[in-house]
């Protein structure tokens, strides 16, 4: 392996640490507006948003990298929708 590949890897692999802790950082934010009594209507806005951020960031890698087309991650996402027995734009939470 060249350097400059030994680079990149490593360079990956800390991305990937930082979206994991990330990952983490979110589900312990919903879990505790899960958890309140009460919720907080901006920061349930604030995680809302955040997302939607990643979704889109997601979808719009997939595009440029040549993973897949614009068309079939909204195909893919139809299915996914259907998943519940219902089109409604929505996946359930995961519990």
């Amino acid at each position: 392996m060249s350097l400059l590949n030994w680079i990149f890897d490593a360079w990956q692999h800390s991305r990937i640490r930082d979206a994991h802790r990330e990952t983490e950082r979110l589900r312990d934010e919903m879990a505790a507006l899960r958890s309140g009594s009460g919720l907080d209507g901006d920061r349930v806005a604030r995680a809302i948003g955040e997302l939607a951020l990643a979704a889109k960031t997601l979808q719009r890698l997939c595009v440029e990298k040549g993973l897949c087309t614009e068309a079939e991650f909204r195909d893919r996402a139809r299915q996914i929708d259907l998943e519940d027995g219902r089109q409604d734009g929505m996946a359930p939470p995961a519990r």
